[in-house]
């Protein structure tokens, strides 16, 4: 008994010793055991849960209502009452007394109606009107012998005779216009021959004398001109001012130019110029407030009518010469 046990310890101990199961031993019963009888397996019965109440609804919380806000009322405001000035009077101004008109020569029936009217007060309407005595100015009579007046009768005035005439073509290019003719004058002798110019510009037009003294005329497109005296000189000014002009524009010279950049009014009124210089020999008619200046590179006659200063005036242009 002490030898089985003692082997079956060691094949216990070589099974758990070995990687690999070893194959199985069938060990021997030593005693018979009892045969176990199952029991009746007792039934669970199944214990209901207990029912779950209802959870209580949650009644709503009540809405609070606004309260309303008070309104303002608008305090009225207090009533100004304006107290009256005190009210002037006027003073009545004495009345006169007319003195009594002196009666006139009534008659009977009339007098005795006024005594009626004095002696019984009637009413207004049935009171008689009384007669207002008229006066009548009776005109003095007029002494001596009358005298008739002169009448006056303005004499025509004659034409005032110029001690010179003009040229034929200048005059009829003046008898359309005597406005103008009155405006120049008389003429101041005969037509004079000096070496001339004239430049076009944008905006107007240069004419050139040489005269005594030279004279240099600007004429703008609005009627007017202005005179100047030619004071370039020829190696001592530059011929030109080095002025870069627009495309198709030209920049004035010699005595054109320096009146031209000299005075900066006479540039912004005429502009550029459109065309070169455009020598010639002008005629030239001189009048007491004025002259015409014909150059015949232009083909028409220029007039001026100046100024009481002599450095201003109007200028037109009439076609043809002289």
């Amino acid at each position: 008994m002490r030898q089985t046990c003692i082997a079956i310890c060691l094949l216990f101990l070589l099974a758990a010793c070995a990687e690999t199961p070893p194959d199985t031993v069938i060990v021997p019963t030593l005693a018979e055991l009892p045969t176990l009888t199952p029991s009746a397996t007792p039934t669970v019965t199944a214990t209901p849960s207990p029912t779950l109440s209802a959870t209580p609804t949650l009644s709503a919380t009540p809405t609070l209502s606004a309260t309303p806000t008070a309104t303002l009322s608008q305090t009225p405001r207090p009533t100004v009452t304006v107290t009256p000035s005190a009210t002037i009077t006027d003073t009545p101004s004495p009345t006169f007394t007319a003195s009594p008109t002196p009666e006139a020569n009534l008659g009977s029936l009339a007098q005795l109606a006024l005594t009626a009217a004095a002696a019984t007060v009637l009413p207004p309407t049935l009171r008689p009107p009384v007669a207002t005595p008229i006066l009548l100015d009776t005109p003095a009579p007029i002494a001596g012998t009358p005298v008739v007046a002169a009448t006056f009768t303005p004499l025509p005035i004659a034409p005032v005779a110029c001690p010179w005439s003009l040229p034929e073509a200048l005059n009829s290019l003046l008898t359309g216009d005597p406005g103008l003719s009155t405006a120049l004058g008389c003429p101041s002798g005969t037509p004079a021959h000096f070496a001339g110019a004239a430049q076009m510009f944008q905006n107007g037009m240069m004419y050139y004398l040489d005269g005594a003294p030279r004279t240099i005329y600007v004429l703008t497109i609005d009627g007017r001109y202005h005179r100047f005296d030619d004071t370039w000189v020829q190696g001592v000014d530059p011929d030109s001012g080095g002025e870069i002009p627009p495309p198709g524009l030209i920049e004035p010279i010699r005595g054109f130019g320096k009146v031209w950049r000299q005075n900066p009014d006479v540039r912004a009124s005429l502009g550029w110029a459109i065309t070169n210089e455009l020598g010639d020999t002008a005629t030239v008619q001189y009048f007491e407030r004025g002259r015409a200046i014909y150059l015949p590179v232009r083909g028409e006659t220029v007039i001026l009518a100046e100024d009481p200063n002599g450095q201003t005036g109007v200028w037109r242009t009439v076609s043809g010469g002289f």
